[in-house]
């Protein structure tokens, strides 16, 4: 039950799949995980044209994947109908103190659980949380990761902050599915390995 996001982007530079420039996709990289748990990606509208984009491993990766666009004035209204039958996580860090009070641990249930984590930069999940009534009322699951972020694509990247990609991982681990965090975790070393093969291409689309 994937639900695919739109055309990526017009850019001929980019594969119309998997995002990367065309000669450095990884559409050739074969990947089909299950889990227990539904991972719903809110994706700021502006990461879908990006190539340094990791949600989309999570989407091509795991057949419970939805994903939904987030726009300052326009609610996903898919979303909202379906947050109503799961029980779900919203998946972020916050030093905020209003935030920590919502903090919590995973705890499996009778209902459907999903996992809603926020695909984009840091500053922009900020403001998705901030301007989105329907998140401020979620249950957080705040990640520690042990080791630090492998993800060197974008500018200012803090050590301390995963990926999106790294958070599917290690929400993989934390409901005790290890294997397909290991097999996640190659799919995205192989999409690193891929991009760095292509980094000057890819300079020439913009990512930031």
């Amino acid at each position: 039950m994937r639900t695919y996001r739109q055309p990526i982007s017009k850019n001929t530079l980019q594969c119309e799949n998997c995002g990367l420039v065309t000669g450095h996709c990884i559409c050739d990289y074969k990947i089909c995980l299950k889990s227990q748990v539904e991972f719903w990606l809110l994706t700021h509208e502006n990461e879908f044209s990006r190539t340094n984009n990791t949600g989309r491993l999570i989407e091509n990766a795991l057949e419970s994947t939805r994903v939904f666009c987030w726009k300052r004035h326009e609610p996903p209204q898919e979303l909202l109908k379906l947050m109503k039958e799961y029980d779900v996580y919203l998946i972020f860090t916050s030093d905020k103190e209003d935030d920590k009070k919502r903090v919590t641990e995973y705890k499996p249930s009778d209902r459907k659980i999903a996992f809603l984590i926020l695909d984009g930069t840091w500053k922009e999940a900020r403001k998705m949380i901030r301007k989105s009534e329907y998140l401020k009322t979620l249950p957080i699951i705040s990640l520690n990761p042990s080791q630090k972020t492998a993800y060197d694509l974008r500018r200012n990247n803090d050590v301390h902050h995963i990926c999106t990609v790294e958070v599917g991982i290690e929400l993989l681990k934390l409901i005790g599915e290890a294997n397909q965090a290991e097999s996640l975790k190659d799919y995205f070393n192989y999409y690193l390995e891929k991009y760095h093969a292509g980094k000057y291409e890819h300079r020439e689309v913009k990512n930031d």
